[in-house]
């Protein structure tokens, strides 16, 4: 068994959220030493998963679906799923991307007390400081997390690929979008996100 010469121990630190963002990014420098990395897109609270659950239950919400099976149940079959799917999708990104380009996927990363927005925040300035490009796995037009990093993506330049390696522009992602709405709509969900990234997607570019 590995010991360890320093125990971290139980210590308590009081800071705000724009300095806990300035900490993340300082570890993520030190791996990345100024150079570009491949982001990897893949669905995690919200997305196909998800809507397919909510469809044999015969609920609407992520939440009806916790409180009706458990929280256990939502971690073990909506949660971990969408981790190791998303774990394996960069894997295979990697695999097959240019001199083995360090590939970057948000699933492991966890910040307790953080708030959905704060989360995106977190990723949006990623997206525009420190990626080359972003690859998007299957069926990401029906998660929100996917739909706001693609709409982040286009603003900021930034090619972008489907989970084959093609290229997923502009005009194919917002159909691509609006089909998944329509889809959504007619199984009754609320598909706001999905619409203010479509806007986003469709405002007048600077």
């Amino acid at each position: 068994m590995n010991t360890f010469f320093y125990d971290p121990g139980d210590s308590e630190f009081k800071r705000h959220y724009r300095d806990e963002v300035q900490m993340v990014f300082s570890a993520m420098d030190c791996m990345l030493h100024g150079g570009d990395v491949i982001y990897a897109s893949s669905e995690l609270t919200s997305g196909n998963r998800l809507r397919t659950a909510l469809i044999e239950h015969k609920l609407r919400t992520a939440a009806e679906l916790k409180q009706k099976l458990g929280s256990e149940w939502f971690n073990k079959n909506i949660w971990d799923v969408n981790v190791k799917a998303a774990v394996d999708f960069a894997e295979a990104v990697r695999a097959i991307a240019p001199n083995k380009t360090l590939v970057i996927t948000p699933a492991p990363f966890t910040a307790p007390g953080w708030s959905q927005p704060e989360y995106l925040a977190f990723w949006e300035t990623l997206l525009r400081t420190r990626v080359r490009s972003v690859w998007f796995n299957r069926n990401w037009q029906y998660s929100n997390g996917c739909a706001f990093e693609f709409a982040v993506a286009q603003d900021a330049g930034l090619p972008t690929y489907d989970y084959k390696g093609e290229i997923l522009d502009r005009e194919t992602g917002i159909t691509l979008l609006k089909s998944a709405i329509d889809l959504m709509e007619s199984d009754g969900f609320d598909t706001k996100g999905l619409r203010e990234n479509v806007a986003r997607l469709l405002a007048p570019r600077n």
